[in-house]
């Protein structure tokens, strides 16, 4: 694999009426990329999703024969956009931000599912201490992008608490991705952060002075926390290539379920700075394992998808309810599931 991990940083930004444009982003692809895939991650590893680096790395090139690289974004609209633009061919993200796409007359389908459910806490400085002193005290709300699956929990968790009834009522501010949201909360540039489970144990155990304000998998049930998105154009020309890479994916959530060594070394390989510490990281593999993270699978359940398309239309990412069918395709993972087999 030839792996380009470096970020895109560029001023655009998908609201909910379109793309605003992107600033610097050429694709640079070498070698054959008709024969490979090109995949746009909208942010470095970290400790829940190295199942989708460990399938494009190792899995699909070992085992598929399957040439694939990596860039990664700042933010899921920046990786959706150079799918877009023709510079990769599968965006990582989440299904709101996909939806907000296709809303917007871009053509985007879900394949399957790396990453099911939700591992983010929402975390704030020692004063605010209830969901209600967000809106209260107008605290600065870090976020990914505004479609992001960061921002749109923390929109989902509020209304569905009844504290807010419009997004616009909470004072939003772009970051990154959830390791510089850390790094601003740390330094007081921002009051409230949804950040994975594993970087609140870690800011615990250093002693910051945060509260755990609520933990959204408690409230989001049927959430789905990313998938991979495609458009159609890409899907006609490569389907083989896609098929294989879903396998592959399917192989690398599997190994990581009930093995503890396997994750710790992919922690190390990928995740900056060799991840958590070892407590932290055992109580987080138990904890993503016990709200089974990495569908066997594949995820791509109509219930969930039903389910996020009506919450990217109830918190006003979308003017109406966009139909299921039209951003699914689940034929992809049978296909990949006939390859490895049932589970």
């Amino acid at each position: 694999m030839r792996r380009r991990a470096y970020l895109r940083t560029g001023a655009a930004v998908i609201g909910s009426t379109g793309i605003a444009g992107l600033a610097g982003c050429s694709g640079s692809g070498g070698g054959d990329d008709a024969a490979g895939l090109r995949l746009a991650f909208q942010a470095p590893a970290e400790t829940v999703d190295v199942n989708t680096w460990d399938a494009a790395d190792r899995v699909a090139p070992a085992e598929y024969d399957l040439d694939t690289t990596i860039d990664v974004f700042e933010g899921v609209d920046l990786a959706a956009q150079s799918v877009l633009s023709g510079n990769a061919d599968v965006a990582r993200g989440s299904v709101t931000a996909a939806a907000n796409l296709v809303a917007a007359g871009r053509e985007f389908t879900f394949v399957s599912v790396p990453i099911r459910s939700t591992d983010y806490v929402l975390v704030a400085d020692g004063d605010i201490d209830s969901l209600e002193a967000i809106v209260e005290q107008d605290a600065v709300v870090g976020m990914s992008a505004p479609n992001g699956l960061d921002a749109v929990q923390t929109i989902a968790l509020l209304s569905e608490g009844g504290v807010i009834e419009s997004a616009d009522e909470l004072n939003f501010q772009r970051v990154g991705y959830s390791s510089a949201r850390r790094a601003a909360l740390a330094e007081g540039s921002i009051d409230v952060s949804p950040q994975h489970y594993a970087q609140w144990l870690a800011m615990r155990e250093a002693g910051d002075d945060l509260t755990r304000l609520a933990t959204f998998g408690d409230v989001l049930t049927s959430w789905v926390q990313e998938t991979y998105m495609v458009p159609q154009t890409v899907i006609d020309e490569k389907r083989p290539q896609l098929v294989d890479f879903v396998a592959a994916q399917l192989r690398a959530n599997r190994r990581l379920v009930d093995d503890y060594e396997h994750y710790g070394s992919l922690i190390d390989e990928y995740v900056d700075g060799g991840g958590p510490g070892e407590r932290v990281q055992r109580r987080t593999y138990d904890f993503l394992t016990d709200i089974d993270v990495w569908p066997p699978d594949g995820g791509l359940g109509r219930a969930e998808v039903d389910y996020m398309l009506d919450l990217s239309a109830r918190v006003g990412l979308t003017e109406e309810r966009i139909p299921t069918d039209e951003v699914m395709d689940r034929s992809i993972l049978a296909d990949a599931r006939e390859r490895v087999g049932e589970r």
